[in-house]
């Protein structure tokens, strides 16, 4: 079963518009990665200071018990 010139399923195949979608989400989705990972990176640093800042704490809490 071919396609005819006026068969309806020849005129769904819009190509150039499909491609000009595609071509408009790729921006978008490249800046949502670019949030997603700033984000990501932003929190495990920001999770790794908090627990640098409990070791420091620990550690000057044990000086103070050695000198004591």
């Amino acid at each position: 079963m071919g396609l005819w010139k006026g068969d309806y399923r020849a005129d769904e195949r819009d190509w150039p518009e499909a491609l000009a979608v595609l071509g408009l989400s790729l921006p978008v989705s490249l800046v949502g990665t670019a949030l997603f990972t700033t984000g990501q990176v932003s929190r495990r640093m920001s999770g790794r200071s908090q627990a640098m800042r409990e070791l420091d704490r620990i550690a000057d809490e044990r000086e103070k018990h050695a000198e004591g």
